[in-house]
């Protein structure tokens, strides 16, 4: 059985990458208050066969993030001290906050699988060090799983 978990269209790191970018634009506009244009997917996402991308955890990701930001940013902080959410890399801080919604939270996918996404969404849209960055977050919220009630491979 071929696994697509790193396929580029695999539906739901599509769902995930569109999750982030509204996210991203949304956090941008907050900053600015000077009219940042939120990035919209519908238009994007109307381009796109429903059949491509999970519109269910795009959703999910969104709403959870949007809903529970207070609590994913205490937990990003608490696990990566020596960054304030202020100087954390705004992709970073997108990605981590849908990582640890997704996986942590919402247990809306295996933590494992959650972290590798992370990490490979974090490289393609910052850098190699962002990578390292959200893995060494992640890991370190994994190693202590005060947000799961079980296993975290689950």
């Amino acid at each position: 059985m071929e696994d697509n978990t790193n396929s580029r269209t695999d539906p739901r790191r599509l769902a995930r990458f569109l999750a982030i970018q509204y996210l991203f634009t949304k956090l941008q506009e907050d900053k600015s208050h000077v009219g940042y244009k939120v990035f919209e997917p519908n238009s994007l996402l109307s381009i796109l066969e429903e059949k491509k991308f999970s519109g269910k955890l795009y959703e999910e990701l969104i709403e959870g993030v949007e809903e529970n930001t207070e609590e994913l940013d205490a937990t990003i902080q608490k696990y990566a001290p020596a960054w304030p959410l202020d100087q954390i890399n705004p992709v970073d801080l997108i990605v981590l906050r849908v990582a640890v919604f997704e996986g942590f939270v919402g247990k809306l996918t295996p933590i494992k699988v959650v972290i590798n996404e992370a990490v490979d969404l974090s490289k393609a849209l910052s850098s190699e060090k962002s990578g390292k960055f959200v893995n060494g977050v992640l890991g370190a919220i994994l190693n202590n799983q005060t947000l799961t009630d079980g296993p975290a491979s689950k």
